[in-house]
């Protein structure tokens, strides 16, 4: 965090300009032939104006008495150099000063600029009126000021077509791009005051919910008022502007900058000190006044609303000295905030792990996607009864042009916490698709998994995203998979369940990532229409050595099947993992013991290599005693694979699974017992009756496999595969598509 010195500083850049044109002025003044050259006064002139060209190189940011003093010292000297002038002979000197003086006015108009204008002017005019004979000057001032008018016409003009397009016509405040330059100059003359600007970023709390019950016009006129009441807050804001669709920025004058934290700002790389108790309550006092002042009610279409808000507040120089860096932070700090239920969130680099370089690795990601730096790795997806290939994960990666290839844990949690992640996901759907068609060209059939984050789940235009890439690539629904955490689910359950139902409608596979984390996933699972669930890769890391996580593994099997949902076990790193998740039934299996995360060309030499391929019988898994003994117990799979992909001691038919394979409310003949799938319930492309699907060889009553080795067939009514590459059979159990690996 750099404050610069005096050039680096906009305000007494602005205030310099004109104290260098007074200095050329007085220059002329005493060049050869020039009618000054002979008179002290002008020498003396030239000297100040030099001096204070001087005081501006070396002057401190926070010597706020410059300004004044150098437009002082430069009046009387100018006053003085033309008072004692020959009468009319230096009228047109005069002329000399007004070029460099139009251009200024046409490009500021800050007080301490025109301050030094004015004085200077003034001292001018005065000098010259003072020595000259009236009827020779009065032509040459009036032309001058002619111009200066003119200049500051135009100036006008310009602002206020600026102004325009940086107004938001609803509110009347800044829009976005006049919220970064306007709260820019804000947070800029603060600082240049030696006091801290505050940023409060404030968002509305279920602001849908107003404008699903009151309408598009009632949500706006609710805006309107908020934001003529917001303008009017006390203690004043310095800046008011509308940063997003619900979102409001306001800057303040905060305390003095501390001694520490402005040595430590100016120095790159310092550590900061904590804030104090005292600071740390300032702030949140702030947060609940602005908070109280808008909470209404507030008569809306003839309703009382009151709105419940919550507020993002980071301060520089503390936390970064540009508005763009301070709505990162307070963006962050607004997020925790909700998480925690809380109203008030100050921005820590502790609590969210941002440092102050992501600042910069946010700024550096928001140009990667229109450079190319951004690229995709894929992880493929196995089947467990066939051991081919049946999908793979997009998995996105960072080119960085000096830091190398940044694997996604590195910067995605910084965009995550900004409209940033929108972007990405958008590019990574894109380019997933496109990869996926240029596969299918080379007669590689292979669905692709893209992750969705939270902030996705609550774009309007989501379902139209996805279906307008996949017609831009010529592609069918089925041949993608969305992958949502719970954790995304969670934030606005209703808004996710409506877009999720959208895009299962239009035939894309949901996927419920990291299952077993979140804190509703039983809820989430009934009420949500998934395809699929992927356990999460810590529960299945530990499985092999801690008897509860491989409960919870056998469960999570057991429900997802009884649920008519494929069950993908992910973080398999090791063989005997493999092999214990394809003993326990699990339908998909993904981790770098099958393969780490490839790029496209080398996926692409991967899927031909294994096209006609099985995957041998896994070795021996290893799994607790006492589980050993409740498999035997219970009826589950012994720990040993048969010759056709399935475990003897679960009843397993060469080929597949047989005839009433799980005991006790487990798979019945031709369906599932106990209120699962009846006699002959999964349609045509699964098993019904004990038919074979596609020459597959499964016996009656168990879940369907692939084709045996090489056999390119395609189950009735399920995708077909291409060159041995299995594909997903489509077939549905209660209205759900499952998947045939």
């Amino acid at each position: 965090m750099h404050n610069g010195r005096t050039f680096a500083d906009r305000r007494r850049f602005l205030v310099a300009a004109p104290t260098g044109a007074a200095a050329l002025f007085l220059l002329a003044a005493v060049l050869p032939g020039s009618p000054g050259q002979q008179r002290w006064e002008s020498w003396v002139g030239l000297l100040v104006a030099a001096a204070n060209v001087v005081l501006g190189l070396v002057a401190r940011p926070r010597w706020n008495w410059v300004p004044p003093f150098a437009a002082a010292s430069l009046a009387t000297a100018l006053a003085l150099a033309l008072a004692g002038a020959t009468s009319g002979s230096d009228a047109d000197m005069y002329l000399v000063w007004f070029p460099p003086l139009c251009a200024y006015v046409a490009l500021v108009t800050t007080p301490a600029a025109i301050l030094v204008i004015a004085m200077i002017t003034g001292a001018l005019v005065a000098g010259v009126a003072a020595g000259a004979d009236p009827t020779q000057t009065a032509g040459p001032v009036s032309a001058a000021l002619s111009t200066v008018v003119a200049g500051a016409v135009v100036k006008g003009l310009f602002r206020a077509g600026l102004l325009q397009s940086h107004a938001d016509p609803l509110t009347h405040l800044a829009n976005r791009a006049g919220t970064l330059e306007r709260g820019e100059s804000a947070v800029a003359e603060i600082q240049a005051e030696g006091r801290e600007a505050i940023l409060v970023l404030v968002d509305i709390n279920r602001f849908h919910e107003i404008n699903d019950a009151l309408g598009h016009a009632g949500g706006d006129r609710l805006l309107q008022i908020i934001a003529r009441t917001l303008s009017g807050l006390r203690p004043i804001p310095a800046f008011v502007g509308r940063a997003g669709g619900d979102e409001f920025a306001l800057v303040f004058r905060g305390m003095p900058v501390p001694p520490t934290v402005a040595t430590a700002a100016s120095r790159p790389g310092a550590p900061l000190p904590v804030p104090t108790a005292a600071e740390t309550k300032r702030r949140r006092v702030l947060g609940r006044r602005v908070l109280r002042q808008i909470q209404g009610p507030f008569q809306v279409c003839g309703v009382d609303v009151e709105v419940d808000a919550s507020v993002g507040i980071a301060v520089a120089p503390r936390d970064s000295t540009t508005m763009s860096g301070l709505l990162t932070c307070a963006d962050s700090a607004l997020l925790r905030a909700k998480r925690v239920g809380e109203s008030v969130g100050l921005w820590d680099p502790g609590i969210t792990g941002v440092r102050p370089e992501e600042i910069a690795l946010y700024a550096q990601l928001r140009t990667a996607i229109t450079r190319g730096e951004l690229l995709l790795f894929y992880q493929p997806l196995q089947s467990a009864c066939s051991g081919g290939i049946v999908g793979a994960e997009a998995l996105l990666r960072w080119h960085h042009p000096t830091r190398g290839l940044l694997a996604p844990g590195v910067f995605l949690p910084v965009a995550e916490r900004s409209p940033l992640i929108a972007d990405l996901t958008r590019w990574v759907l894109d380019e997933a698709l496109r990869q996926c068609a240029a596969w299918a060209d080379e007669g590689l059939h292979l669905p692709v998994s893209v992750n969705l984050s939270a902030r996705m789940l609550v774009l309007d235009d989501l379902p139209q995203v996805v279906a307008g890439s996949l017609a831009a690539h010529g592609l069918a629904s089925d041949v993608l998979t969305l992958e949502i955490t719970e954790s995304a689910l969670v934030t606005q359950p209703a808004r996710a369940a409506t877009m999720l139902s959208e895009l299962r409608t239009q035939g894309v596979a949901l996927s419920l990532d990291d299952f077993g984390t979140g804190y509703s996933s039983m809820e989430i699972l009934k009420t949500l229409p998934f395809d699929e669930v992927k356990i999460d890769r810590g529960f299945v890391a530990d499985a092999r050595g801690s008897l509860p996580d491989a409960a919870i593994v056998r469960s999570v099997l057991d429900l997802g099947h009884r649920l008519g949902l494929r069950v993908v076990g992910e973080g398999i790193e090791d063989e005997r993992t493999l092999a214990m998740m394809i003993d326990l039934g699990c339908d998909l299996l993904q981790g770098e013991a099958i393969s780490v995360p490839l790029p496209a060309a080398e996926m692409s030499e991967l899927l031909r290599s294994r096209a006609a391929e099985v995957r041998p019988s896994a070795p021996h898994a290893t799994l607790p005693t006492s589980e050993r003994a409740t498999e035997c117990a219970g009826g589950l799979p012994d720990a040993r694979l048969s010759d056709g992909g399935g475990a003897p001691g679960a009843g397993v038919a060469e080929g597949g699974v047989a005839e009433g394979g799980v005991a006790d409310g487990g798979v019945a003949e031709g369906g599932v017992a106990d209120g699962g799938v009846a006699d002959g319930g999964m349609v045509e492309g699964g098993v019904a009756g004990g038919e074979a699907a596609g020459g597959a060889g499964q016996a009656e009553a168990g879940r369907s496999g692939s084709p045996p080795p090489g056999e390119a067939g395609t189950a009735p009514g399920g995708r077909g595969q291409q060159q041995g590459v299995p594909a997903r059979s489509g077939r549905r159990i209660g209205g759900r598509p499952m998947s045939s690996g």
